[in-house]
């Protein structure tokens, strides 16, 4: 059985409740211009995401960029070209001295973060097949969607705040000479003073994301603090007038109706 339609209509979050409601097991493919990726699931729990072509990251590979592996270990595992996911694994059980725990938990905040990248596609296509199986040899990750849905609701309320307020990253981001509210003390953490740090001259913030290795939510979020704590002024066209002040923080939201009652969607992906 397959299911395909426009993620304007049926969004992530929507597909995400309706295949933990059913309980199903498959894959759901997404793709949007020359953009696809895949989420795989196990009677109704998320268990795998592979992400689109341009941010695929070999495990070991990612495990390096997070300090989680030495470089030493990183260059023994590479060179050794294992054949999948799993062979990679096992390597870096034996030469990292990571634990199966370590590396499934690793997996799964990866997956999780993939996800929030998924979350901001504004229109796209979706594919649910019921046959689909997960990559062979993959380390998945299992986990519950209830809990994931909720965060995901809520990254979605602070994604579209922070897009509201910085729409576009292909202007600087102007930092004050004074700042805007009297303090005695301003205390940054290492991300706010990076993208400070990386800011000089007549930078684009999307080119300073690059740099720092920043996603667009990472970096529209230190550059809010920023504004918000009166350090820097929201990049904006010559012709658009001042933003408003920041509104106040996001709040969670209790699943709606349409998402406690999946409807026809729902009987279209039948039960378990």
């Amino acid at each position: 059985m397959a299911l395909s339609g426009d993620l304007k209509d049926f969004g992530l979050i929507q597909l995400l409740t309706l295949v933990q409601v059913t309980g199903k097991s498959g894959g759901l493919t997404l793709t949007r211009a020359n953009e696809s990726a895949a989420l795989n699931f196990e009677n109704g729990l998320l268990t795998k995401i592979n992400p689109t072509e341009a941010r695929a990251e070999s495990l070991a590979t990612a495990l390096f960029r997070a300090d989680r592996i030495s470089a030493e270990s990183y260059e023994q595992v590479s060179a050794q070209a294992p054949p999948s996911e799993q062979a990679v694994g096992i390597l870096l059980a034996d030469q990292a001295g990571l634990t199966q725990e370590e590396i499934v938990d690793f997996v799964r905040e990866r997956m999780l973060a993939e996800l929030n990248t998924l979350l901001t596609w504004p229109d796209g296509s979706f594919l649910f097949d019921v046959n689909a199986p997960p990559p062979e040899d993959s380390i998945l990750a299992p986990t519950e969607l209830a809990p994931v849905v909720q965060k995901a609701r809520s990254f979605l309320e602070e994604w579209e705040l922070l897009v509201s307020y910085i729409p576009f990253l292909d202007k600087p981001l102007r930092l004050l000479a004074e700042p805007m509210h009297p303090v005695q003390q301003i205390s940054l953490n290492l991300a706010e003073w990076r993208l400070v740090a990386g800011l000089s001259g007549d930078v684009a913030l999307k080119e300073v994301a690059q740099r720092l290795g920043l996603d667009d939510f990472a970096v529209r979020q230190v550059a809010y603090r920023l504004i918000n704590a009166g350090l820097a002024e929201a990049p904006r066209p010559q012709s658009t007038t001042p933003p408003p002040p920041p509104p106040p923080p996001v709040v969670e939201m209790e699943l709606d109706q349409a998402e406690q009652k999946p409807g026809a969607l729902a009987r279209l992906f039948g039960r378990k």
